[in-house]
């Protein structure tokens, strides 16, 4: 059970990756006037590296003050690990898995983030260790709240890596547990969870699907933030009534 936050801890802070993504965002929610809450959109910068340092950035003053944040959000695209996932889809989730790997003649490299190295794929309970959950109580009730047409539920897997080949991202979703992929939103969890004691949650729009290319994946990116202002606002909405 987590613990009740003050009544005067209604910021939000949503991290975005991309100068696309940023704009939709922060004029959505600028237009925007909530009740409770007070929102503030920080441009991280791609990467696992970036949304460390911009993630930490703007949350350790906030900590050393006693002031942390109501939820922090990592928002962005994604790519999809599913044959139900389609452009434009919503995949918003409390679950995260670190992993990168490297495709040779051999067998594929898994490395996860705690420092083991396996050179087969991850057996189901190495994969629920790897896995970071927020059970923060507001994070599981908003996300309960959420109509289920529009926004669906399902981990999200973080790597470097831009994954190609529908077969390839197939077995990724099978093997992780994991419904899209990104290069974010793990560090957002791990910080969360392991750091800073911060609750969170990623909320991504599918930009490319199983069949589509890095190419693709520019070519729609532009197009896809555009509608990620709007579902960020669906989301504060229902926050601000909580």
């Amino acid at each position: 059970m987590s613990a009740p936050k003050s009544p005067a801890s209604h910021e939000v802070l949503i991290f975005t990756s991309t100068p696309n993504e940023f704009r939709s965002v922060s004029q959505s929610v600028g237009r925007q006037g909530f009740k409770k809450l007070s929102c503030s959109v920080i441009d991280c910068g791609p990467g696992r590296i970036n949304a460390t340092f911009g993630a930490t950035k703007e949350l350790i003053p906030r900590i050393t003050a006693k002031k942390p944040p109501l939820v922090m959000i990592g928002t962005g695209t994604s790519g999809s690990l599913s044959l139900k996932l389609r452009h434009g889809d919503t995949v918003v989730s409390n679950g995260a898995v670190i992993s990168d790997w490297r495709m040779e003649k051999g067998p594929e490299v898994t490395v996860s983030p705690y420092g083991w190295f396996d050179y087969q794929p991850p057996e189901p309970q190495q994969v629920e260790k790897m896995t970071i959950y927020c059970q923060d109580d507001l994070v599981v009730n908003l996300l309960d709240k959420l109509p289920t047409n529009d926004f669906i539920r399902g981990n999200l897997l973080t790597s470097e890596a831009f994954v190609s080949g529908t077969d390839h991202k197939l077995n990724l979703g099978a093997t992780f547990n994991c419904l899209a992929c990104d290069m974010e939103s793990g560090v957002y969890a791990f910080i969360g969870n392991s750091l800073l004691k911060v609750p969170w949650f990623n909320l991504r729009i599918v930009a490319d699907t199983l069949d589509d290319t890095i190419h693709d994946y520019f070519a729609k990116e532009r197009d896809m933030t555009e509608i990620l202002g709007g579902k960020i606002v669906e989301t504060l909405k229902i926050l601000d009534t909580m």
